[in-house]
């Protein structure tokens, strides 16, 4: 009877805790919603002005520099070596 009555007292204990944390669960899970999506919104509005600030450098020009010289370095203007033709031949046709 002793084996059996520790049998059901560990059942009847995981059943309790299950419910307890489930319910604690499900009391939190609102506030975590609303703060995830707070914390999403401000994600969103410090990306916006990030991306705005960078495309911003990207497209902006270098102080003079002391010969009052303006440098400006467009993004798409780079090369770093010699650029090479390369003439395509079918494979089919052979």
């Amino acid at each position: 009877m002793n084996r059996e009555f520790k049998r059901y007292m560990y059942i009847i204990g995981t059943i309790c805790i299950i419910f307890l944390v489930g319910s604690i669960i499900l009391h939190i899970l609102p506030w975590l919603l609303i703060a995830g999506v707070v914390v999403y919104i401000v994600m969103k509005i410090v990306g916006f002005f990030r991306e705005k600030k960078r495309k911003k450098n990207l497209n902006s020009y270098y102080r003079k520099d002391k010969d009052n010289e303006v440098y400006s370095a467009p993004v798409d203007d780079y090369t770093t070596g010699e650029i090479i033709d390369v003439e395509y031949e079918d494979v089919e046709k052979k």
